[in-house]
């Protein structure tokens, strides 16, 4: 039996309810659902579990974007538009 959504995901159907068009990084949503701490991976680890729990419930997409002056890929997690 389940206990119930978590604080981290909680803290994530929240930004989305708020920022339904954003697109957000791991790294800025780990900021979100961790405030006032320094970010490791143990945090981005934590949101990235609860995005897989959440992503067919919210309809969310992840995919992976370049971007402008940094180096590598980085995860980009939105609602889906189509």
């Amino acid at each position: 039996m389940s206990r119930g959504l978590g604080r981290v995901q909680r803290s994530i159907i929240e930004v989305f309810e708020k920022e339904p068009g954003r697109r957000f990084t791991i790294s800025e949503l780990s900021a979100l659902a961790y405030p006032g701490e320094a970010i490791q991976r143990k945090h981005k680890e934590a949101v990235r579990r609860a995005l897989k729990r959440l992503e067919p419930e919210l309809g969310l997409h992840k995919y992976r974007a370049g971007f402008l002056r940094v180096s590598g890929w980085r995860h980009v997690i939105g609602r889906r538009d189509f």
